[in-house]
């Protein structure tokens, strides 16, 4: 049923539209309805056992939800289902040839176990989440295997209610690469066991969690779930109406600080990824550069006059016989610095290159198909795979030096300013559906959500407050290089600075 969705292309699946209930055996899900009705209907006879737990991934399904007394949820994060995955503690549809589970995915799981992940497991859960999260008596969070933890549903609602109406701040995940810097590792004092930081996650939603203190201990739920329960205040009714439960941006660090070049590679649009991928949303992204080092660059479209069928053929001859390609030929560069702010519309050939931090600002679902990654391994030791197939049917060719430097790297714009603050739009464009601002203030300035949710990254300044004008108990302090999602509900909203030295603020909302 599912391997058509995995095996039509080596690295990329199709997503797989079908329900939990497809993959369960109707005989076997009638033997035991059976056996749970005789059980409740021989209760009061002796030896008869008092208490029936059904358990299992999806026993609380369509046809059986009506047999229970009781129902409880146990969720789990991404991170950590992709933690159990690593060790193997989940069990897996299995491959039709192993040697698929020795190819490694950059997230550390296989390949293939990578697309059944992707493909199968999430938009399948994700779709029972939908279902019977509005049908249960009990949330529980299972994150932590032997300590479990069992909220009652009211409670739970009434938890998330709250927190929707506040600034959040999404659990931070920290992943390396070949190309990763030492940036965030340094000033987020991570571990010396992470060799380095090439993505920093702030606001990646589906990969994300919150966690909530209550008493002495705290809850960990996965974005995804709340956004469930709480879509509207969050998104607010334009983003609702228009994406459904489905947050539609990512903002995540790049860090290549004393590192090296990301590959040279493109995003494919809606179409593409519609028609090969069965996804809903193509990947436009934005870099905002927050620190660069000695001889750093964006790269970013295709050089004047080009052969687009040479680079090709350079391409291919690269990845079949392992030779360097001489991408400087074909790839136009930038000198990158502080403040600015490249669009990369999809399409546009492009890559963060070695020796700075940028806050990269997306799409939330994306397909990168590398073109060039200078023949190197990844951490595992393993060369990492190119796709000039697909990319080649992506680039937009027209987007040559003279176009990028017109349409892509804009001068900022001022939208309102005062002696003490000012605000700038750093870039839009037609096919993106958001925009980046930049808020510069002394002391403070005021916004308002006008029912768009906003996220907001302090990327000068040493801290500030997030606050509501009308309930000033709804804040929340943010550090520098941190991220919040201000939600939409929160209506009018001031940043306070704490700090001696003057703030900007990156912000982010949809069009």
């Amino acid at each position: 049923m599912v391997h058509p969705y995995l095996e039509n292309d080596p690295f990329f699946g199709r997503v797989f539209h079908g329900k939990l209930e497809d993959f369960l055996d109707n005989n076997k899900l009638d033997l035991l309805k059976w056996k749970l009705k005789s059980y409740r209907n021989r209760k009061a006879k002796l030896n008869s056992p008092k208490v029936i737990i059904s358990y299992g991934c999806g026993a609380a399904n369509r046809f059986l939800r009506k047999t229970y007394d009781l129902i409880l949820f146990m969720d789990v994060t991404r991170e950590e289902f992709v933690k159990r995955a690593q060790r193997r503690a989940i069990g897996f549809i299995k491959p039709k040839s192993s040697k698929v589970l020795d190819q490694v995915a950059d997230v550390g799981l296989s390949v293939y176990l990578f697309k059944v992940s992707n493909y199968i497991y999430y938009p399948v859960l994700e779709r029972y989440k939908r279902y019977i999260l509005s049908r249960i008596d009990f949330y529980v969070d299972g994150n932590i295997v032997k300590e479990p933890k069992l909220v009652p549903r009211n409670v739970f609602e009434g938890i998330l209610s709250i927190l929707a109406e506040y600034p959040v701040r999404l659990k931070p995940l920290y992943i390396p690469s070949p190309w990763g810097g030492q940036w965030i590792k340094k000033i987020r004092k991570l571990p010396d066991s992470l060799v380095n930081c090439a993505w920093a996650f702030e606001a990646v939603t589906p990969e994300m969690s919150i966690k909530i203190s209550v008493g002495k201990t705290f809850l960990e739920i996965p974005f995804l779930t709340f956004l469930l329960k709480e879509s509207k205040k969050i998104m607010g009714e334009y983003a609702v109406k228009k994406f459904g439960a489905f947050f539609p941006i990512r903002v995540h660090y790049d860090d290549s600080m004393n590192g090296g070049n990301m590959a040279i590679q493109v995003h494919p649009p809606t179409s593409y990824v519609r028609k090969h991928f069965n996804e809903r949303i193509g990947q436009d992204e934005s870099y905002y550069i927050v620190l660069t080092g000695e001889g750093s660059r964006v790269f970013l479209g295709v050089k004047e006059k080009i052969d687009k069928n040479e680079f090709y053929e350079e391409v291919k001859k690269s990845e079949i016989e392992k030779t360097p390609l001489n991408y400087e030929k074909y790839v136009n560069s930038i000198a990158s610095k502080p403040g600015d702010l490249f669009l990369i519309p999809a399409g546009t050939v492009h890559a963060l290159g070695r020796n700075q931090v940028a806050l990269e600002i997306g799409t939330i679902y994306g397909y990168t198909f590398h073109i060039y990654d200078y023949l190197r391994p990844d951490l595992s030791g393993k060369l990492r795979p190119i796709h000039p197939d697909h990319a080649f049917r992506v680039i937009k060719f027209e987007r040559t030096s003279r176009w990028v430097n017109k349409y892509l790297k804009q001068p900022p714009r001022l939208i309102r300013s005062s002696k003490e603050w000012a605000e700038y739009c750093l870039g839009e464009h037609r096919e993106i559906y958001y925009k980046v601002h930049r808020l510069e203030f002394k002391t403070r300035i005021d916004d308002d959500t006008n029912g768009k949710f906003h996220i907001l990254t302090l990327v000068e300044g040493e801290s500030i407050i997030v606050q509501s004008q009308k309930n000033p108990e709804r804040k929340f302090k943010l550090k520098f290089s941190e991220t919040v999602i201000v939600p939409a509900c929160l209506g009018k909203y001031s940043i306070i600075n704490l700090g001696n030295s003057p703030c900007k603020v990156v912000k982010v909302f949809l069009k």
